[in-house]
């Protein structure tokens, strides 16, 4: 088990902390705000959180094994893994639907057909086609907040997104180079939540 996967199950954890943290900034955000998307930010982050969480956790324990010289199979293969991807994905499925049902409501209506692809998709870590519908949701959120940034030239409406393009990155990064970039797509969501939570503290600071 190489390296990277030790970086990316530490990396993951901490990112789901992250996340965490971007749901209670929103809640503090929509309370400035009186914003019905920052109530989607809250609970869509929380269930991302809490998928990464579980997720990561798994990996941290095989990753601590494989530090303290404990053989291991390739982890993808491994059925806690899978599980726990299983649910990570899940999790972030829902999380990225809400988010963007939530910044086109009122505009055009969303298109169910995105509901039916997941259910004919093997959920293996890092697979292209999981990590594919991912990277295509987030770069519509990412797409919709840089329209409505170009209509307000908000640096906040800038930093949401800076951060789900970052995000979509992320994905887009494992289905063109699969493993071989766990560090960096690691690094491009950690950022990305990063940019988010920047958004959220300064919105809720502004109206302390």
């Amino acid at each position: 088990m190489s390296a990277f996967f030790v970086f990316d199950a530490f990396t993951e954890f901490f990112s789901a902390f992250t996340a965490l943290a971007v749901a209670y900034y929103a809640i503090r955000a929509h309370r400035v705000l009186e914003d019905s998307r920052m109530l989607a930010l809250n609970l869509g982050f929380a269930i991302l959180g809490a998928g990464m969480l579980l997720h990561g956790g798994i990996k941290v324990k095989i990753a601590l094994a494989v530090l303290s010289g404990v053989k291991t199979p390739p982890a993808r293969m491994l059925p806690e893994v899978r599980i726990g991807y299983v649910i990570a994905f899940a999790t972030q499925f829902a999380a990225y639907i809400l988010i963007l049902i939530a910044m086109l409501a009122g505009e055009r209506r969303f298109e169910e057909s995105l509901l039916i692809p997941p259910l004919a998709i093997p959920l293996i870590e890092y697979d292209a086609r999981t990590e594919g519908l991912l990277a295509l949701l987030t770069a519509l959120i990412a797409i919709r907040a840089g329209l409505s940034y170009s209509e307000s030239d908000s640096k906040w409406t800038a930093l949401v997104a800076v951060g789900f393009a970052l995000m979509a990155l992320s994905h887009a990064l494992l289905v063109f180079g699969g493993p071989r970039l766990l560090v960096t797509a690691g690094i491009s969501r950690l950022l990305g939540f990063a940019c988010l939570l920047w958004m959220l503290v300064g919105v809720s600071r502004v109206g302390e």
